[in-house]
């Protein structure tokens, strides 16, 4: 399929993205360890831990595109991307990623909460999409912390299993490697990218550090 991309500065090019339904097979292995210590003070305290492992076997479709230019949008070099490696670089990958938790329950309904998780370079999450509105914080290649407090409304349900809670949390998130949540293309230790050396540019800017501060209210039924 033939695209008309807009690469900047006026410059349109033709690009060929040829539109492939697999890249190639992953595994995932993994597994949650989950206990509670009842009465440790005034509430419960909740503890789990996971681990998982995914494994990547890449076939030879790519997506392509003009990736950089080196002189000024002239010409386009063209760049192609298979699953977890750039073109002539095919490989196997396995990354890995920890999730660790706990949290305080009190007897007022209230629960106090941290959670930690870390990604590793070629580590890729089962489900991109999530409750957080803007990236799974679980397919991070890096480190993200989060903290929380979950507040119970002691009112009335209107159906027999129903409860409402509000939940105030912060996340902060500390990215080390590049394409985070992405199948497509190596990636890259952001650290080590500069605009000089095209074998770093990036399709889009990579986010280094984020903050994400949310308020919610669930209602189940």
């Amino acid at each position: 399929m033939n695209q008309l991309v807009d690469m900047g500065g006026g410059n349109f090019v033709t690009v060929n993205t040829p539109v492939t339904a697999n890249l190639g097979d992953i595994e995932w292995l993994g597994g949650v360890v989950m206990g509670k210590m009842k009465k440790v003070g005034p509430g419960d305290l909740n503890l789990f831990a996971s681990c998982a492992l995914s494994m990547t076997h890449p076939n030879n479709n790519m997506f392509s595109l003009p990736f950089f230019s080196m002189d000024g949008g002239a010409t386009w070099q063209n760049a192609g991307f298979g699953l977890l490696y750039d073109e002539g670089n095919k490989k196997s990958h396995t990354g890995s990623a920890i999730y660790l938790g706990a949290r305080y329950d009190l007897k007022s309904g209230t629960k106090i909460g941290v959670e930690y998780n870390h990604g590793s370079k070629y580590w890729i999450g089962m489900i991109p999409a999530s409750d957080d509105m803007w990236t799974s914080k679980l397919g991070t290649r890096g480190d993200v912390y989060e903290a929380y407090v979950i507040q119970e409304l002691n009112l009335k349900p209107i159906s027999k299993k129903g409860k409402a809670f509000a939940r105030l949390g912060y996340q902060y998130y500390k990215f080390e490697y590049t394409g985070s949540n992405n199948w497509i293309g190596e990636p890259k230790k952001i650290s080590d990218l500069n605009t000089i050396d095209p074998s770093g540019t990036q399709l889009f800017a990579p986010v280094k550090n984020a903050h994400d501060i949310y308020l919610t209210f669930d209602v189940l039924f």
